[in-house]
């Protein structure tokens, strides 16, 4: 397993930040701004790309105009979490079976169930 240095205290890591770039990696640098400039990219003497700011332009907006806000509508029947309305009467109906049921966890599992009230003393078992 390596040993990670988070503080960078290590003798070899302190020597590779104080050494200084060899005359190779100059030269190869310097060819790659010139290059890049070549290509109309803009960059500094490190060979970092200088990104320009965005421009902003200021668009003018009618003042007069009312601005438009859009209100749902209120409804008298509920909606369900897929936008369908349902009736009164169906909910009623839904309410009444789903009362039937209940969630429970399945036997030594860990996922939940829909289990009928009589068989919620062996939910998940075999019996």
């Amino acid at each position: 397993m390596a040993i990670i240095y988070t503080n960078n205290s290590s003798g070899a890591i302190r020597r590779l930040r104080n050494k200084k770039p060899t005359q190779s990696y100059l030269l190869a640098l310097k060819k790659y701004i010139k290059w890049l400039r070549s290509k109309g990219i803009q960059c500094n003497e490190n060979g970092k790309v200088i990104i320009a700011k965005r421009q902003t332009s200021n668009i003018l907006v009618n003042e007069n105009r009312p601005k438009q806000e859009i209100q749902p509508k209120p409804s008298s029947m509920p909606i369900m979490g897929n936008g369908k309305q349902i009736s009164w009467k169906e909910k009623q109906e839904r309410l009444q079976i789903s009362s039937q049921y209940s969630i429970a966890p399945a036997y030594n599992k860990g996922p939940y169930m829909v289990v009928a009230k009589e068989d919620i003393k062996t939910a998940g078992r075999k019996v």
